[in-house]
């Protein structure tokens, strides 16, 4: 079973994915807040989940692209349609 911890920043980071652009690993820690290895775990687990998709730049071979499947988009609109029925908009985290 995930932490609560892991949860938070699987659906933060596809709620700063869902704006349909891709961003590096780093931009999404930092957006993020939290620490880069951090969103390296969530991003490895978004993958397994098939909603990222992640990308190594060409000639930058540490640095990833992220960016979300059509499944992830689904998903990061689930999740902002949960927060805004429960009262959660703008409460903490990327809303």
């Amino acid at each position: 079973m995930e932490s609560l911890t892991h949860t938070f920043a699987i659906k933060a980071l596809l709620i700063l994915l869902r704006e349909g652009r891709s961003m590096s690993v780093e931009a999404i820690a930092s957006s993020m807040g939290e620490p880069q290895g951090s969103v390296v775990h969530s991003i490895d687990a978004l993958r397994d989940a098939g909603v990222v998709i992640a990308k190594t730049r060409r000639g930058e071979p540490y640095v990833e692209d992220v960016s979300l499947t059509p499944k992830g988009k689904i998903a990061a609109e689930k999740l902002k349609e949960i927060e805004a029925a429960i009262g959660w908009m703008g409460r903490g985290g990327i809303t």
